[in-house]
């Protein structure tokens, strides 16, 4: 009888494990490999093969030596890097998703210096001692700030976790309903509280909130005032919140400790500040207990959570069984170390952080950066329309959301392709490129590209050219 085989004959079909091990196509992949890995992935290719064969999505059962060639090609596949450098031609300069902030090459030396043989990570080399892991970090912190002490956790969101665990574990955390922010990851303040073993407390309304709110609420339970600065949004028309002062002023009434989450770690200059953000300086100026901050984004170094502050909280910090498992390792101590020393030099003579970022991003250099790229691959696609014009950026990573900075940006229509396919082809680039769809064209953004990243691109599309 005719027509499709039955499921039973087609499991039947399905080569035995040895018989792919056997096949010649294996030969190279078993010299190169484990044994024992080819054998799990020749195991688990297979039994991706029989639930493909039972629910239908597929109707053939491959030969040996095709099951041989799957599993070779994944396992040659599987030991690639896995981080793979992009351009970024989003026009988003901290872009979560592309790594946020690019390290200078004093962070990329400092890491490496600590990852490439033994470091004096927890070793005091003075007293031949064991010292703390963020020692490195805490002096720069001190001659940058001049806080009491300083303490370094593995990202910011982390650094909130400690802070309230540590002061306020059982108790209640008193902050503004128009502080309860949301970052990327669908990741709440909310959530960070009660994951810390304390309660919230709302206060106020979405858009004015009052000192008097916060001290309506205070009593037994309250354990900590929190105040969080919402960097990736704006609450702007009829808004009232409370400063930072009149929170501490609050809090040393009631003896409460009062606690900022900055969120971006903005050192302004001397002269005042140039971001329409709040100023790490000018923040700890008006007396909060402990402030914390990112290490990239604003700052420019690696992902950190930074909590400076009254060395009293610090040390009842790292004395929480949670700094531990929270701590940072070598390589972050090292880049950011060195990140920090870099802004502790003039501008004139350093440059770090968003400055560094935008140094030498004029407008009429992105300009001529994109008239370069459109001439040249208009001569790779000729069927293929560019333009040029204006546009703009961002900073990105939740920082500075209604900032937009000048930038210009090369508009391509393909012949032949939808953009959707454009934009898989790019980032199947030896070097991915990542721009973003607009209104039927593709757009690639000057803003975000680095030293050598025009090159790449111009290599990109000669791939494509030669398809």
């Amino acid at each position: 009888m005719g027509g499709k085989p039955e499921l039973n004959e087609l499991l039947r079909r399905l080569p035995q494990v040895d018989a792919v091990l056997n096949d010649g196509a294996l030969e190279q992949a078993l010299q190169q490999f484990r044994h024992d890995v080819v054998r799990r992935v020749v195991r688990g290719h297979l039994n991706w093969l029989r639930d493909e064969l039972a629910a239908g999505r597929s109707s053939e059962a491959p030969s040996a030596t095709a099951a041989a060639q799957h599993v070779a090609e994944y396992l040659r596949s599987l030991c690639q890097p896995r981080l793979k450098r992009v351009v970024n031609a989003t026009g988003v300069l901290l872009h979560t998703n592309l790594g946020r902030a690019v390290l200078p090459p004093e962070a990329l030396g400092a890491a490496m210096r600590a990852g490439s043989g033994y470091c004096n990570l927890e070793f005091d080399l003075q007293t031949g001692e064991r010292s703390q892991r963020d020692a490195a970090c805490e002096p720069l912190m001190w001659a940058l700030t001049g806080c009491e002490a300083a303490t370094v956790v593995n990202n910011c969101a982390a650094a909130v976790l400690l802070v309230i665990n540590t002061l306020a574990d059982g108790k209640k955390v008193i902050t503004s309903r128009g502080e309860l922010v949301e970052i990327g990851g669908s990741f709440r303040v909310p959530d960070v509280v009660r994951g810390s073993g304390a309660e919230l407390e709302e206060v106020g309304t979405t858009n004015r909130t009052r000192i008097a709110d916060y001290e309506e609420v205070i009593g037994e339970e309250a354990g900590l005032l929190l105040k969080t600065h919402t960097s990736n949004y704006r609450v702007t028309g009829f808004t009232e919140e409370a400063s930072i002062s009149e929170l501490v002023a609050l809090g040393k009434k009631h003896r409460l400790p009062v606690f900022v989450d900055l969120g971006s770690g903005y050192v302004e200059p001397e002269s005042g500040g140039e971001l329409d953000e709040p100023g790490l300086l000018a923040t700890l100026a008006e007396g909060p207990g402990l402030v914390s901050f990112s290490g990239d984004k604003l700052l420019g170094g690696p992902q950190a959570g930074i909590i400076v502050g009254k060395r009293e909280y610090i040390d009842r910090l790292r004395r929480n069984p949670l700094w531990r498992a929270l701590r940072i390792d070598k390589l972050t101590a090292g880049a950011l170390s060195a990140t920090l020393a870099m802004h502790l030099h003039n501008p004139e003579v350093q440059q770090a952080g968003m400055a560094a970022m935008l140094h030498d991003r004029a407008e009429a250099k992105l300009k001529r950066l994109a008239g370069k790229l459109k001439s040249r691959l208009a001569e790779l696609l000729p069927d293929w329309r560019f333009e040029t014009r204006a546009g703009s950026g961002s900073y990105g990573g939740g920082s500075l959301p209604e900032v937009e900075i000048p930038s210009w940006l090369l508009i391509i229509s393909p012949a032949g392709a939808t953009v959707d396919q454009l934009h898989a082809r790019l980032r199947d680039a030896g070097t991915p490129v990542v721009g973003y769809p607009q209104g039927g064209a593709y757009v690639l953004n000057m803003l975000s590209l680095l030293p050598g990243d025009d090159k790449r691109i111009i290599d990109a599309f000669e791939g494509l050219a030669g398809e």
